[in-house]
């Protein structure tokens, strides 16, 4: 059972890579139509050859972003580049509620797909658009490229991230493009909620570097407050927020922990305690946040010293547990997979791929009372929904449709027709 809180919403996605297909994803898994919109070029043409999710491609890791960011949606693979292909999208959009792209700005402007051109036939439409700079672009060059990495140099998070004395990290897990990407979702569902009330669709310019400036909330607002004042210095192992606060070797493996403040009833208090130095909640050295930073490597080294005297990590767990720590493992994703947490919260989930079978993804995070959320289905091949879209949303016939693929306005992959061909059967045998 999927849940239904976008159902009616249909959203045309021009999108690529991650940041505007994760954002459109998020959608999908609310229960909205997403229409993703595709041309095969470049490498893209070789996969449309051979099948986005063959064994031998996944296993490399080629298309498992695709398949992570476009799962449950729809492709409709059109050639933009030909009037007719334009003049079907158009019709698509006077049809749509959401419009999501993240192209640089003027691409969608020349093919006259830009927001005033589309809310001139379709007023209640809602457009996002996701940049890394935003319309305007960096000094006003609104071609001027920016990527997870240099969005997230340009809002601080990797001045902040690295070795204290040493240089400047990038965060990985491409963290730049699914925040841009949640915050993308968040405005348009604000949006839909607008036009609900007014019957008005409005633009959402979203930039990469101000969505991660936005998130964070400890550096960012005390230097802003204090005129450009900071007391924070780059993390390093331990964030220098609260300290201590980070991870800590263990018999084995790591523990991360917050334990801040100052008094024998504060988690650092009750810290000490725990290690049997009771003398760290008044010691001069270690009385509260800002000394114990100026005694990071001493601090340290006596709660990994406490750790490494337990008999095993859980024992860490338990014990930084049962004295109300802030405490956690540090896992490796490998580890995340066999995490009993992990399954309690339904965080994976399978999803069934005619070409692999059952395949473990990242369910939404997302734990509603009514209406439960999942990835709604497997990420489309190339043009597998052509005549679904073009028959339901336009009322073409099955002999237009060919006549178009004919004219090369369509394309529908091999792999995409295997899959139709695969369904009624698999359905089959589901029943049974």
């Amino acid at each position: 059972m999927f849940t239904e809180l976008l159902q009616g919403i249909t959203v045309l996605d021009f999108t690529t890579a991650a940041v505007g297909p994760f954002c459109s994803r998020i959608l999908a898994d609310m229960g909205a139509e997403v229409i993703h919109v595709e041309w095969p070029r470049g490498t893209e043409a070789e996969a449309a050859a051979h099948g986005r999710f063959s064994p031998a491609a996944v296993a490399s890791g080629a298309g498992l972003l695709f398949m992570h960011c476009n799962g449950g949606k729809k492709s409709f693979c059109v050639d933009l580049k030909h009037p007719a292909g334009l003049d079907l999208v158009r019709r698509l959009a006077a049809q749509a509620d959401v419009v999501v792209e993240n192209f640089t700005p003027h691409a969608l402007r020349n093919l006259g797909l830009d927001y005033p051109q589309l809310r001139a036939i379709n007023p209640g439409l809602i457009m996002c658009s996701l940049t890394g700079y935003g319309q305007e672009g960096l000094e006003g060059n609104p071609d001027h490229p920016c990527t997870d990495p240099i969005a997230q140099a340009m809002a601080g998070l990797t001045w902040i991230t690295g070795e204290r004395d040493g240089p400047p990290y990038a965060i990985g897990g491409g963290i730049g493009d699914t925040v841009t990407s949640l915050t993308g979702a968040i405005a348009i569902g604000f949006a839909l909620f607008h036009r609900q009330r007014t019957g008005i669709g409005q633009y959402i310019d979203q930039s990469m570097v101000q969505a991660l400036l936005f998130v964070d909330c400890t550096t960012m607002p005390y230097v802003a407050a204090n005129n450009g004042k900071n007391i924070f210095f780059r993390n390093g192992q331990q964030n220098t927020y609260t300290f201590p606060m980070g991870p800590f070797k263990a018999k084995t493996g790591y523990v991360a922990l917050q334990a801040p403040g100052r008094g024998k009833d504060s988690p650092w208090g009750r810290l000490c305690s725990l290690m049997g130095r009771e003398d760290g909640v008044e010691d001069p050295r270690y009385v509260n946040d800002r000394v114990r930073i100026e005694h990071t490597a001493e601090v340290i080294a006596i709660i990994e010293g406490w750790m490494g005297s337990l008999p095993d990590d859980e024992a860490v767990l338990a014990a930084l547990a049962a004295a109300r720590i802030s405490s956690g493992p540090v896992l490796s994703q490998t580890q995340i997979l066999a995490h009993p947490f992990f399954a309690r919260r339904g965080a994976l989930q399978t999803v069934d791929y005619p070409e692999l079978g059952g395949v473990t993804v990242v369910a939404p995070p997302f734990k509603f009372s009514e209406t439960p959320v999942a990835v709604r289905g497997p990420a489309p091949q190339f043009g597998e929904h052509n005549q679904e879209i073009l028959t339901r949303f336009l009322g073409l016939s099955a002999s237009e449709i060919v006549e178009l693929s004919q004219r090369g306005v369509l394309f529908e992959s091999e792999a995409a027709r295997q899959r139709k061909e695969a369904s009624p059967q698999r359905a089959e045998t589901a029943r049974r």
